[in-house]
């Protein structure tokens, strides 16, 4: 039984994306491609915490998504459905596909940890979101590394949220992140600075299942042929939490 390099892929799109898969898959990584679910819970949180804040000004306004003509508390019960109904369609999928254990992100907790670092009220893109989940893959073992992927030219994240990162991994040295632009850097350009930091993240994952390894009471050969998504957080990697699992 061998530990692969968890990575999680964010603000993926576009035909370049089954490629990338592939080559990170190539190299030996076990990709966690983040969901379109999360955009939508996203985009429904957006508009609760903007439905919140409008609600404090001393009249409605008439801008777009403003509230003039609207029942806020309707608005926030509308949005709340949703988003319970949301997670519970993903949750019938989920089973059935075997992922019994798999979360859904509770974006209220995202953005309270993104919101030190990168203002929740800035848009464009996925917004705080990337931040907050590079932190929440070091603080929640949720992934080795995190690789961000959007269209060159996307200034939301090349231009602010990329820059924000640098503040993340001098906070969180464990942080591997790597920026990656779908047009503008040569294919060699960027598995070349892929494996660079894949290298890193390979040598995390393998120090980890190690010490997996020495602290489970477990079995490891019932391991081998194991298809059960892991319950246990304690290590990013998938094989070292089915080991400590026991």
């Amino acid at each position: 039984m061998n530990e692969h390099t968890h990575i999680l892929l964010l603000h993926n799109a576009g035909p370049d994306r089954s490629q990338l898969i592939q080559f990170l898959e190539s190299e030996g990584a076990e990709v966690d491609v983040q969901l379109v679910t999360a955009w939508l819970l996203y985009m429904l949180w957006q508009g609760k915490w903007d439905t919140k804040q409008r609600m404090t000004l001393p009249q409605a306004d008439d801008a777009k998504g403003g509230l003039e003509g609207q029942n806020p508390r309707r608005k926030l019960i509308t949005l709340w459905f949703a988003d319970k109904a949301l997670r519970g369609v993903f949750g019938v999928f989920a089973r059935l596909l075997g992922l019994r254990h798999y979360k859904l992100p509770d974006m209220d907790e995202i953005a309270t940890i993104s919101h030190q670092h990168y203002d929740v009220h800035l848009r464009g893109g996925e917004g705080h979101m990337e931040i907050g989940k590079l932190i929440q893959s070091v603080t929640k073992k949720k992934a080795h590394m995190v690789v961000s992927v959007k269209p060159f030219g996307c200034m939301p994240s090349s231009g602010v949220s990329d820059g924000v990162q640098s503040l993340i991994t001098a906070k969180y040295p464990e942080a591997i992140f790597s920026a990656i632009e779908t047009t503008g850097d040569g294919a060699a350009n960027v598995k070349s600075r892929i494996q660079m930091d894949l290298f890193k993240a390979k040598q995390v994952a393998q120090a980890e299942f190690e010490a997996a390894k020495a602290t489970s009471r477990g079995n490891l050969d019932k391991h081998n042929h194991a298809l059960a998504y892991p319950q246990r957080h304690d290590f990013a990697g998938t094989a070292a939490r089915l080991v400590a699992q026991g």
